[in-house]
């Protein structure tokens, strides 16, 4: 791999790690936002629903304007200031008030939007084709330990330093992150000669995205996959636990880790059968929709049927993240279809799709918190999503 290409992906993936952290993190710090919510006269469930859903909408909305950013501006530039907004936001989250908790959020939203974005740009283009699927997946496993990071170590941090001083802590790792995006990521966008320009190409390369019927059925896809585990792991996991299995509760993040891990194992897996062995996208992506449609309905009718130990919880909780990991050959379908230039923009378009879906699946629970109607949701979008499977194309061979 070409030296320049690799210290801007290692610049990339610890930006990533950082995003991960920050995504996912709400799984675990629901008593610390419940006692803030009381404190303040706030009901702690409309509270934590906000917190959570916060950083998604505000990732969801700026998916498009992120896709265009990061192909016009350049990864170079536009990780930097992101890294900055999202420390800014980590930073304005360690103040223990309710709406400037809620704030951080959003800008860490915003700031967290640009990055897996500018990791598809920089792959697209700089990268060869056959490796797209395995340098994802690295990026996925990399973004993973995070979200372990974000189960039982950032428990223990938070039991040592508080909820404060772990994100400020998370704020001045951010700003480091920034400064060395900026010098380590070698890319900057199509608009080196002019701006203006490169802005006028990239919104009329979105012009083709967003009327695909492949990006549109890809979109879908997310929604009944990564969409769905991102809302599991960082809110309603927890409200599924203590509903379902209460004598499991205080076992949380480490039924989390073990859904991280699985999901961190099997990413990098996937990629690598999809770029040496299939040699193919759209067999993984039609049993990821299968897998995810099958699983999540044995979650809703599990509490139902059986009575289900915690160790029974610990495999579930592995094999969903292995199932989870089948997602990963998204990205790469989202962008492989259209100019590789142009990687930012068109994985933009099926991104936001599914972040505005992780804000929707959180904002549910504020007024219906039964998590077996929201998995049992999110079956029957995966089984529509394998009914649409028929219209997207296969990206890495010619069907």
């Amino acid at each position: 791999m070409d030296k320049k290409l690799a210290m801007s992906l290692v610049a990339l993936y610890t930006a990533y790690f950082l995003v991960y952290i920050h995504r996912t993190v709400t799984g675990v710090i629901q008593g610390e936002l419940s006692n803030i919510a009381t404190s303040n006269g706030i009901e702690p469930s409309l509270f934590i629903s906000m917190v959570a859903s916060a950083y998604f909408y505000a990732y969801a909305a700026l998916q498009l304007p992120s896709g265009v950013f990061s192909d016009a501006l350049g990864a170079k530039r536009y990780v930097a200031i992101s890294m900055f907004t999202l420390g800014l936001g980590s930073l304005i989250s360690s103040i223990p008030n309710p709406w400037l908790i809620v704030a951080g959020r959003v800008l860490v939203g915003i700031g967290a939007s640009a990055v897996w974005i500018s990791i598809q740009r920089v792959i697209g283009v700089y990268a060869d084709k056959s490796l797209g699927a395995t340098l994802t997946g690295i990026g996925l496993a990399v973004g993973n330990f995070g979200a372990l990071f974000a189960t039982l170590p950032i428990r223990i941090l938070i039991n040592i330093y508080g909820l404060s001083g772990t994100l400020l802590f998370l704020s001045i790792v951010a700003f480091l992150v920034g400064i060395i995006s900026f010098v380590s990521i070698n890319d900057h966008g199509v608009s080196s000669h002019s701006i203006k320009d490169g802005f006028k190409q990239t919104l009329q390369q979105l012009r083709v995205v967003v009327r695909s019927p492949h990006s549109l059925a890809l979109g879908m896809a997310y929604l009944g996959s990564y969409s769905a585990i991102l809302s599991f792991q960082s809110l309603w996991a927890p409200i599924y636990i203590k509903k379902y299995y209460p004598q499991s509760l205080q076992d949380t993040p480490s039924l989390l880790f073990m859904l991280a891990l699985a999901f961190l194992i099997g990413v990098s897996l996937m990629g690598f059968i999809s770029d040496r062995v299939l040699k193919r996208r759209k067999p993984i992506l039609q049993a990821c929709c299968l897998l995810h449609a099958i699983f999540w309905l044995v979650l809703a009718f599990l509490p139902i049927l059986v009575n289900v130990s915690y160790n029974l919880l610990l495999l579930l909780f592995f094999v969903l993240g292995l199932v989870a990991s089948t997602h990963m050959v998204i990205s790469p379908m989202a962008r492989e279809a259209y100019n590789h230039e142009y990687s930012g923009t068109t994985f933009s378009f099926v991104n936001m799709i599914g972040f505005l879906g992780v804000a929707i699946y959180q904002s549910i629970a504020t007024f219906h918190p039964d998590p077996l109607t929201v998995i049992a949701v999110f079956s029957v979008l995966s089984i529509i999503a394998l009914a649409l499977s028929r219209n997207i194309k296969e990206t890495l061979k010619t069907e």
